[in-house]
């Protein structure tokens, strides 16, 4: 383990180099096979179930490949919620906070072998990632822009790009069991933009919730509940940088199940869009305290494992 090999301060940096190096080597692997895998697929004419099995592999197989690394090499092994249900055989709509880039993997390192490996909404401007963006793109991950308000207001037309995208991207999606998953803020939380949204929430920011609408639009009767995350940090270590170096030890997932409302299920033209609205904006009041209850929890138990036991009675003699 390279944390235990390599324990001094000063030599972090080193080890953040060679978790980098890994997680490159890593990418370019299964990158590179994902897209040998699309040009087989178009050089036969199309897609096939052998192709697609491919895929879903190559991209089990690098969720592993990071998975060894942070914990066999870098010591980490976070607290991921055991009572999550396994259930590969249905389709999943997961939705969690965001905190981190770390976030992506701590949700793929929980789902993992319990459901279909999860299609994530990105934001359009990921697509530069070398084979990253290109590779997602061929197993069908949906990618979105993000318009200002004025902008969609001089050119109304932009706002339909998203939902024409995200209706592409969710079509396939429906022809056998799988898994979207979305970070329902838009970005990472931090103290600037809770300020600055004047977010009623204490641990959230204002959710963005027309993505969502418009997968229960695309994919009507796949979804009867939302399986919710709560991904709490013990501290601020918690970037990027931290992951590589092997400093984000202290994590812990809450899963919960939330029901979706019947009417939302098969989500027709005759649903408001502001009834989804409503009971959206209520969901995350509730999972805002339920996020206060995991962090209490956690304090709790981070207070009760780092502090040494004292050998004094601490009863009154009698």
């Amino acid at each position: 383990m390279l944390t235990k090999l390599l324990p001094w301060a000063f030599a972090q940096p080193l080890i953040g180099l060679l978790s980098f190096i890994f997680l490159c080597l890593n990418i370019l692997l299964w990158g590179v096979l994902i897209h040998i895998i699309a040009l087989l697929q178009t050089v036969l004419n199309g897609p096939s179930e052998r192709t697609k099995v491919a895929c879903e592999s190559c991209y089990r197989a690098w969720v592993k490949g990071c998975e060894w690394w942070f914990r066999c090499m870098l010591g980490m092994h976070w607290q991921l919620d055991q009572q999550l249900v396994k259930r590969p055989d249905t389709w999943h709509l997961v939705i969690a906070n965001h905190r981190s880039w770390v976030d992506a993997f701590v949700v793929l390192m929980q789902v993992q072998g319990r459901m279909p490996m999860p299609r994530i909404f990105m934001k359009d401007s990921l697509a530069w990632l070398p084979l990253v963006g290109s590779a997602t793109k061929i197993m069908g991950f949906p990618q979105v822009k993000r318009y200002s308000k004025a902008k969609i207001a001089k050119y109304p037309d932009l706002a339909l790009h998203d939902v024409r995208a995200t209706e592409e991207a969710c079509q396939p999606l429906t022809l056998q069991p799988s898994t979207i998953m979305t970070f329902a803020e838009g970005t990472r939380f931090s103290a600037r933009k809770h300020r600055q949204q004047a977010s009623p929430y204490k641990h959230l920011l204002r959710p963005k919730a027309g993505g969502m609408y418009r997968v229960l639009k695309a994919m009507p009767g796949c979804f009867h509940e939302v399986t919710d995350l709560n991904i709490v940090y013990g501290d601020d270590r918690n970037s990027f940088w931290d992951l590589l170096c092997g400093q984000v030890s202290a994590v812990q997932v809450k899963v919960r199940s939330v029901k979706l409302p019947d009417s939302f299920k098969t989500m027709s033209d005759q649903v408001e869009k502001q009834a989804f609205y409503d009971w959206f904006n209520q969901y995350w009041r509730d999972k805002d305290r339920s996020m206060s209850t995991d962090v209490l929890h956690w304090s709790n138990v981070e207070i009760q494992e780092k502090e040494p036991i004292k050998k004094e009675n601490g009863l009154q003699n009698y």
